[in-house]
């Protein structure tokens, strides 16, 4: 799939606006077109055991309901040749209070520009995501906010500054690669942040990952291998460029008619962490129960070596598709925290308010709307 495609757990079908541009003298070039797309996804959320008084909390989530929101322009021009010019600009916000996500940027989702070939693939530049993101076909709840992401918030936060993408696909088998030259200063340090580009040391906060991926009608498998370099100083998670934190990903899912099936396998080495070493396995199942109703649920468990500051989390959703733009849902979730284990099941929070104290499990609930435009 072309890396200006969105995912297709994540389409949306876009008012096409065609413009044609005609050069100074009555030649006429390509017929261009630009999509106006997004997301409005939120509601209500509850969750308990927040912090030293175990307090519980009624409020909006900011990041995600069961999918981000998001707005966007994703445009393509035909030059001849099978070869088309294409970008994309993406912002995230949150609908609670119409503010920006990804620390404030106006396109902070995604924001590049490119050549993709019929023939040759797509290469692009810019602000994008890594490829573990479009790696994860075994993930039923996607960014849902108790989802796969509760126990590795990095997984829906994989994107990179000053990067180089490509990709591939043919007959069902996609190759992907993106090489950033410098990871931005901007984003947490769950999300890959770092110091940006440096002009002194070649390697500090680089960032590579690859994927390949096969899909047919009733079945995908996929696997990834994503690694950031340290080099953002001392008050980074990873110091020093000659440290690294690599994602070594496998997963897929298979089909029986209305019921989808999927999971997989992370192992994470993280040389800025004092317990290096961790293992994620995570499974779910998702069921169209009739054409108005979907059910999905997942299981993941989270084990790091010589420590006990995992956790496992359960997620659910029930959603009624009150049109192909428009659905209400309910999802719920619980984490269960090894004994030094803070995890939350807030995956709908930017910030560590939600968190738990160290061994404390924690439920959360929440009922929203969503629609595409």
């Amino acid at each position: 799939m072309s890396a200006y495609i969105m995912n297709t757990r994540h389409h949306v079908t876009g008012l096409v606006i065609p413009l044609l541009f005609v050069a100074v003298g009555g030649t006429a070039h390509a017929q261009s077109s630009v999509n106006i797309y997004g997301i409005v996804d939120t509601g209500v959320e509850y969750v308990n055991n927040v912090g030293p008084s175990r307090s519980s909390v009624f409020r909006v989530p900011q990041i995600t309901g069961t999918l981000p929101s998001r707005w966007g322009l994703k445009g393509k021009e035909d030059l001849g040749g099978r070869l088309s010019a294409v970008f994309v600009l993406e912002s995230g916000f949150a609908p609670g209070q119409g503010t920006l996500n990804q620390s404030g940027r106006l396109f902070g989702r995604q924001a590049y520009v490119g050549l993709s070939s019929d023939d040759f693939g797509t290469l692009t530049f810019g602000r994008q995501y890594s490829q573990i993101y479009w790696g994860l076909v075994g993930d039923t709840l996607a960014p849902n906010l108790y989802g796969a992401g509760v126990l590795d918030p990095y997984l829906y936060n994989s994107r990179v500054d000053n990067s180089i993408a490509y990709s591939e696909s043919t007959k069902g088998l996609t190759f992907g690669v993106t090489w950033s030259l410098g990871r931005d200063a901007v984003a947490t340090p769950a999300a890959g942040g770092c110091a940006g580009q440096s002009p002194d040391d070649w390697k500090a906060c680089k960032a590579l990952s690859l994927m390949l991926k096969y899909e047919a009608p009733q079945f995908g498998v996929a696997t990834v291998f994503d690694r950031n370099y340290g080099g953002g100083g001392t008050a980074s998670p990873l110091p020093s460029s000659s440290q690294s934190d690599s994602r070594y990903v496998v997963n897929g899912y298979f089909k029986l008619g209305p019921t989808k099936i999927g999971g997989g396998y992370i192992h994470r080495m993280n040389e800025g962490s004092e317990h290096p070493s961790s293992n994620y396995w995570f499974g779910g199942i998702s069921w169209l129960a009739l054409p108005t109703v979907q059910l999905d649920a997942q299981y993941g468990i989270l084990r790091v070596r010589g420590a006990d500051t995992g956790a496992s989390a359960i997620g659910v959703r029930a959603m009624y598709l009150l049109s192909k733009a428009s659905a209400v849902y309910v999802t719920a979730g619980h984490v269960f925290n090894q004994a030094e284990g803070t995890f939350t099941i807030d995956g709908g929070n930017a910030t560590t308010s939600s968190n738990p104290v160290a061994g404390v499990s924690q439920t959360g609930v929440m009922v929203g709307i969503r629609h595409y435009f």
